[in-house]
Parts: C-alpha cells; sequence; structure tokens
C-alpha cells in the first residue's frame, strides 16, 4: 500500500515539474535564469535530485534495491510524512511564485520579493519541500549511491541558497536585510 503512495505522490511531483516547464514553454517565458553557484556545480546538484527521485520511483514501483537496513514500517511511515510534508510546501511554494518560478537568478525586472505566505516560515521554501522529499528518498531506500546523491545535492543547494541570497540583498537591499532577520534560510519556528 505505501509503494502505491509513494508511486502517486511521486507521479504528482514529476506532474507539477512538468507543468512549470510547460507553463513556461507555452508563455514563452525563461525556465533557467544564471545559476548563483559556477554551472557546472549548478547542474550537478540537479542531476543529484534527479538520482533521488529515481531511487523514490523505484520505491513507487516496488523495484527493490540494494540498502544498508531494511526499513521497517515505521521508518517506512515517518519517510512517507516526510514526501508529504515535502511536496506540500513545493505545491505551496510553486503557487506561490506562479510565473516567476525559474531555476537560477532572474534578469526580470518585474520580478517582486515574496516574504509572506510559505515564505514567512523559509526563505527558501521550494528548496525546503525538496530536502525533505529527498531525505524521504533515503529513507525509504537507503541505499548508499542515494544517501550520497541526497549529501551532495544539500550541500550544492545550499551554497546556491547563498548565492541568490546576496543576489536578493544587492537586488532590494534594506528590505530584504530585515526580511533575513525575520526568516531563516531553512525554517521558522
Amino acid at each position: 500500500m505505501i509503494d502505491i503512495i509513494v508511486l502517486l505522490l511521486t507521479s504528482l511531483l514529476l506532474l507539477l515539474v512538468l507543468a512549470v516547464v510547460f507553463r513556461a514553454i507555452i508563455n514563452k517565458q525563461t525556465i533557467f535564469g544564471h545559476p548563483p553557484i559556477p554551472v557546472f556545480y549548478f547542474i550537478l546538484a540537479k542531476v543529484l535530485v534527479l538520482v533521488n527521485l529515481g531511487f523514490l520511483l523505484m520505491k513507487g514501483l516496488g523495484i527493490n534495491v540494494n540498502r544498508i537496513f531494511e526499513p521497517n514500517l515505521y521508518i517506512e511511515l515517518i519517510a512517507l510524512l516526510f514526501l508529504i510534508i515535502g511536496i506540500t510546501i513545493l505545491f505551496l511554494s510553486t503557487f506561490q511564485l506562479n510565473q516567476e518560478l525559474i531555476f537560477g537568478l532572474s534578469d526580470s525586472q518585474n520580478h517582486k520579493l515574496h516574504t509572506t505566505g510559505i515564505y514567512s516560515i523559509s526563505r527558501h521554501p521550494f528548496y525546503l519541500g525538496f530536502i525533505f522529499v529527498l531525505f524521504s528518498s533515503c529513507l525509504f531506500s537507503p541505499d548508499l549511491i542515494n544517501i550520497s546523491a541526497f549529501a551532495g545535492a544539500w550541500i550544492i543547494h545550499h551554497f546556491i541558497m547563498i548565492g541568490e541570497e546576496q543576489f536578493l540583498a544587492s537586488h532590494y537591499g534594506k528590505e530584504y536585510r530585515q526580511y533575513l532577520q525575520k526568516v531563516k534560510r531553512y525554517l521558522t519556528l
């Protein structure tokens, strides 16, 4: 039963990403901005995310992988909770950003600073949502490759967040610096 739920949720997540990309193509919007870190690492981060999503998809399809340990029902329920929370955060941040969601830094003068809604509890809710999703993948499939991909993706995305924050501080000045004092990078409780 858990496998079916994981498959449905993973499919929903992949549909969300495809919808964002296709909407951008149809509306002739930019989907990729300038990476805030060297391009190689930016692309590597996205590849590592795909590795974790591949393991999540394999879990949903019931494909067994080599694991460090066999997760019991409680670990799988915790993983499912992380997956649900992560996808919820991703949906909320995607809908709040609407047409401003791009991968990298925006050149658009129409870009506005988001500080309310989901952005009042995390400066980077989109990344936070993916961290939850990728962590769930590691709990479902504790394979060395999966865990390494998760660690690499998180480390690189941490530096992407720092680069984005530097860009936003230079772009929005005092308004963004005040926001930095109120809201934490990952989660403000």
